[in-house]
């Protein structure tokens, strides 16, 4: 059976085709997407991360800024103006993901 919560968070673009996945049953914290938003940054080259960085910082802002989490399907692009195709993606393919630590807890407890 599927897990009921899934995405992933992505970076594409200039020959990069990177990604950080999840799939659990319950909602993907803020805490855990920030973390396989920096797993993924980590896993760039030099030259990979100096296309990315700023995309990588929106990406970071718009995880850390999200108010009741993120509902799917939800895809959001952080494209680098100044190239055709480089970007980060997040994917909220099933499920909700970014909530608070709180907001978790009374999901699992209502649900």
């Amino acid at each position: 059976m599927s897990k009921k919560h899934r995405g992933r968070i992505q970076a594409q673009g200039g020959g990069t085709e990177k990604s950080e996945s999840w799939a659990q049953d319950e909602p993907l914290s803020k805490k855990d997407g920030l973390s396989l938003l920096a797993t993924l940054k980590s896993r760039m080259t030099k030259k990979e991360l100096a296309l990315r960085e700023r995309q990588f910082d929106d990406a970071k802002r718009y995880i850390e800024n999200v108010e009741g989490g993120v509902d799917a399907t939800k895809k959001k692009t952080f494209r680098n103006r100044k190239t055709k195709d480089v970007r980060v993606d997040i994917e909220v393919l099933a499920g909700t993901a970014f909530l608070s630590i709180i907001v978790i807890f009374t999901y699992l407890f209502l649900f």
